[in-house]
């Protein structure tokens, strides 16, 4: 019993500590770890390569991470966040169409970028052992990271542009069928490159149906 409280007291303090800013050290070592962890797998990588690479000491990493799954859960933070702010900067002066594309291609091409693919193969070889990684994919991706979405598609249901019960469903539906299945080939296929041309008609074809199925 005692055991259990105790590494659930480490989980928390954890957590905890991935809410706080990195300093320009932790910054250091969290992006020594990401490209070590996208080269060699997170259990292949040992504190002191992360240490060789970006200097410090094992108390730097304890400090500001907690331990080597919470230097990981920082390496997601940084990334999920990085891919959320491309659904941030949504153009409301151009057509709904042509807003839509916009972002849903930038969005894409973040989902497709070799570090955002690196990050999906890494975390589902942890994710059983290490559930909190899919909490914060979950939470500031699928239902944080798409609030600037929501909010543009509850703009057009006011502007009587789009019929729409939950935007905020929606949203999260719109960028599935936009990643669809290039997406899937790429984690399944990594040495297949994938075009911008692709991905440009995959979006299209997603927006299109989408704006056909909420059309007012």
């Amino acid at each position: 019993m005692k055991k259990a409280i105790t590494e659930q007291a480490s989980a928390e303090e954890i957590k905890a500590k991935g809410t706080k800013p990195l300093t320009t050290r932790g910054l250091l070592i969290r992006d020594a770890a990401q490209q070590l962890f996208f080269k060699h797998g997170f259990d292949e990588t040992s504190l002191e390569m992360i240490i060789n690479e970006a200097g410090g000491s094992r108390r730097s990493i304890y400090n500001e991470f907690g331990n080597k799954q919470g230097l990981l859960l920082a390496v997601v933070n940084g990334q999920v966040s990085k891919q959320a702010e491309t659904l941030t900067d949504i153009n409301r002066s151009l057509s709904a169409k042509y807003a839509l594309n916009d972002v849903c291609y930038k969005f894409v091409l973040g989902m497709l970028s070799p570090s955002i693919m690196s990050l999906f193969r890494l975390v589902v070889q942890q994710v059983v052992k290490f559930p909190e990684l899919g909490e914060v994919i979950n939470q500031k991706g699928r239902l944080t990271g798409v609030l600037p979405l929501t909010d543009y598609l509850s703009w057009l249901v006011e502007q009587k542009v789009l019929e729409i019960d939950d935007c905020h469903f929606a949203a999260q539906m719109l960028l599935e069928m936009a990643k669809g299945p290039l997406h899937t080939r790429a984690l399944l296929i990594p040495n297949m490159a994938v075009s911008e041309e692709e991905i440009q008609l995959q979006v299209d074809k997603a927006v299109d149906i989408f704006l056909k199925g909420h059309q007012v």
